[in-house]
């Protein structure tokens, strides 16, 4: 459950800054870069960049 909350927060993160995603990361309790792109993948569907990519 917390988890998705951390990544739903992430997601609002990369679409409303220009926060870099290593940032957003650890704004949202990641100490680990890939464990955050592994685990937003699995929540979303693709990786945090791509999501970056579509919102501008």
């Amino acid at each position: 459950y917390y988890m998705r909350l951390r990544l739903e927060r992430a997601r609002e993160l990369l679409r409303q800054t220009n926060m870099p995603i290593l940032d957003v990361a650890i704004a949202t309790g990641f100490t680990s870069h890939s464990y955050f792109a592994q685990s937003y993948r699995l929540q979303f569907g693709r990786p945090p960049s791509e999501e970056r990519r579509t919102t501008y």
